[in-house]
């Protein structure tokens, strides 16, 4: 079940490619037949996926802790605090403004693809179909697949790896972990997680590859990150 679980859940084959992905622009209309071809469907109740995801899910019941909780329950709302372990500072939106606007905005082109593929999908959260799951954050009303935070955590990861590329596996852990808490507070299913980080990786190498989101990049770098920008 530990290896099922880590092979679910984290995704680490090809992340360090992935600015050689082929770029898909963030401009098409979401859910675009593109974008719902390169995700496919999701496990079909009672498949054997899908008895994977739930077993998967009320492992993660049992086996939770309080810290596994409150860490899951920090990263509802997600944002820069996420990501400061990780990134060796003490990162807030107050200290680091410019790099919250770039998170900020990362975060919105995410999102619009991600809602519009959920809308698509219309796949019911795991605590709808299944009465034994039982979620220990707050419940959503938005459909499961893919999952938002999956994706936006890594993205966020792989942005903030480009300010500090000296942190940039542990900015990567942050971001899939992000993805993972989801399945511990029991409101999404490990392939919501799965397609979620794949989506990341295609769309963070189409925004970057963009010109206008590079220049951001690159002058926020200079900003707030650069040996000149240290108190």
């Amino acid at each position: 079940m530990r290896r099922k679980l880590i092979g679910c859940l984290l995704l680490l084959a090809g992340l360090a490619g992935f600015a050689q992905t082929a770029p898909v622009s963030t401009q098409q209309p979401a859910a675009s037949p593109e974008w719902v071809a390169f995700l496919g469907p999701f496990p079909a109740v009672g498949s054997d996926e899908g008895k994977a995801d739930i077993a998967i899910l009320l492992w993660h019941q049992r086996t939770r802790t309080p810290a596994d909780i409150a860490r899951a329950a920090s990263e509802v709302k997600l944002g820069l605090e996420a990501y400061a372990a990780a990134s060796g500072r003490p990162l807030s939106a107050a200290q680091f403004p410019k790099t919250a606007a770039l998170i900020d905005k990362a975060g919105k082109d995410t999102k619009a693809v991600t809602d519009s593929l959920k809308k698509h999908f219309l796949r019911p959260r795991p605590y709808l179909t299944d009465a034994r799951v039982q979620p220990a954050i707050d419940r959503e009303t938005s459909p499961s697949y893919p999952s938002g935070h999956a994706t936006r955590g890594l993205i966020f990861g792989i942005v903030l790896a480009e300010l500090a590329p000296e942190r940039r596996e542990a900015l990567l852990a942050a971001g899939r972990q992000a993805g993972v808490d989801r399945v511990i507070g029991g409101v999404h299913y490990p392939s919501d997680i799965e397609a979620g980080q794949r989506l990341a990786m295609r769309l963070a190498a189409a925004w970057l590859a963009d010109p206008r989101n590079r220049t951001e990049v690159d002058a926020v770098r200079a900003a707030e990150w650069s040996e000149a920008a240290k108190p």
